[in-house]
């Protein structure tokens, strides 16, 4: 049985398939109770591009540069537009759809996280807004990609987006997960999204914000302090369970390292 209160995992790099994997089983294992709900940091083993689980995967990447920058492709559990994981760190979050957040709307829950991640980034030296809730243009050159909108989940610096988030709601359960950057490989990212033509104009990157760049363990420490400031939820250390552990090898095995299911779209 779940204990009271929040689970933190801080987790090691792996691979798209993993990450996606262990979110989902995550997110169903909060669903069913049979965990507490859940905030979850991790990063990539390898440079990864993830598309939304609604996104057309053609046209969205350059997958003959993919290839040969070795860049994998995975399709995130999530809606929203194709990021590029490489040089960052990710979060998840994952809630039961009962009491306080089953009765929030998509974007009072988008709020209430990014609140909290604004707090983090603020005991960072950060100075940071959420980006506000109306609707963008979805034809804007090189939309394909998450970093070139900058409305609400994104978290921006100056109007720069430093955190692009997606959000998946089943019936017992909510996700969601984001990217926060803590470098940007220009050259990359120009190379996987050729439509983005301004690719640095609106992106922020917490290497060029700060003097000094914090370890990751400090950047988790602090987006973890975040949260609780904000929510009133204090996070306790965790692991996976072993039911939820065996589930995401499953459907790594079964889902996201299925080349057919990542491009039926």
């Amino acid at each position: 049985m779940p204990g009271l209160g929040w689970r933190l995992l801080r987790d090691a790099p792996a691979d798209g398939a993993r990450n996606m994997a262990v979110d989902e089983a995550i997110a169903r294992a909060v669903g069913a109770g049979r965990v507490s709900p859940t905030v979850r940091f991790y990063s990539w083993s390898r440079p990864t591009i993830s598309l939304g689980c609604l996104q057309k995967s053609d046209g969205a990447v350059d997958l003959a540069a993919c290839r040969r920058l070795g860049i994998d492709i995975v399709r995130r559990p999530t809606g929203g537009r194709a990021v590029l994981h490489a040089d960052e760190l990710t979060y998840s979050v994952a809630v039961p759809m009962d009491g306080t957040w089953g009765v929030m709307s998509v974007a009072e829950s988008f709020s209430r996280i990014g609140e909290a991640l604004v707090a983090g980034l603020r005991r960072l030296g950060v100075a940071a807004t959420i980006g506000d809730g109306r609707p963008e243009r979805s034809d804007l050159p090189g939309a394909a990609a998450c970093f070139q909108l900058r409305r609400m989940p994104a978290i921006l610096v100056s109007g720069k987006k430093l955190i692009g988030s997606a959000q998946r709601r089943w019936k017992g359960s909510m996700l969601q997960h984001g990217s926060l950057l803590l470098e940007f490989d220009v050259a990359m990212h120009r190379a996987v999204f050729p439509a983005w033509c301004d690719i640095t104009g609106g992106v922020a990157w917490l290497g060029a914000l700060l003097d000094e760049m914090p370890s990751r363990s400090v950047v988790e420490s602090a987006l973890a302090a975040g949260w609780a400031e904000t929510t009133g939820s204090p996070l306790a250390p965790g692991i996976l369970a072993t039911e939820e552990r065996r589930e995401a090898e499953e459907l790594a095995r079964t889902r996201y390292e299925d080349r057919v299911w990542t491009f039926q779209r």
